[in-house]
């Protein structure tokens, strides 16, 4: 665990190091290439929930509850499922309250749990055969699409794409 973490620092202190004198000389030059880097994730996001395992109607809908948060000095961005509750046709709710699309996106990242069919409903077992099964507990649960996931991996990929393009219009507007 501690590898990894020190894998990404070194990660991030090799982007940051493009910074250092680009922040002197051209503030906009971070704002723009986070901006950047930023619809390039938001873009792979878009494709991995293109990917998943959803219904033809479910992708469009879960794109549109993903938003790219810019931060107001261009020092970072962020995508997240946005605020509120899904709309349309019947609320629903879980443990007394009402769903939120955080948690719809949480539960397609990262899988859920099934509840046991109710006995003779044809219904239920065929969506009960479509989840998986523990063989170890024997509970039934859907596997999650982890499409944040994969995204996550191409991240600094694009960041540092981003930081590159930054750093040729600054070369160029200052002649080096």
């Amino acid at each position: 665990m501690s590898q990894n973490a020190t894998l990404d620092r070194k990660a991030i202190e090799k982007f940051n190091s493009y910074w250092e004198d680009l922040m002197e000389e051209f503030p906009e030059a971070r704002a723009s290439a986070v901006k950047a880097m930023g619809q390039a994730v938001k873009r792979d996001l878009d494709a991995q929930i293109g990917r998943a395992d959803l219904e033809a109607d479910a992708k469009g809908t879960v794109r549109s509850w993903q938003e790219l948060r810019l931060g107001s000095r261009g020092g970072y961005a962020a995508l997240s499922a946005q605020k509120g509750k899904p709309s349309g046709g019947r609320t629903k709710s879980w443990r007394g309250q009402a769903v939120t699309i955080k948690q719809v996106t949480k539960w397609l990242e990262r899988g859920h749990g099934v509840r046991k069919p109710a006995p003779g409903s044809a219904a239920a077992w065929n969506r009960a055969g479509r989840s998986g099964l523990n063989t170890v507990t024997g509970l039934r649960y859907v596997k999650g699409r982890m499409f944040y996931s994969w995204t996550k991996m191409k991240a600094m990929e694009h960041a540092l794409d981003a930081a590159n393009e930054a750093l040729e219009i600054f070369a160029e507007e200052k002649g080096v």
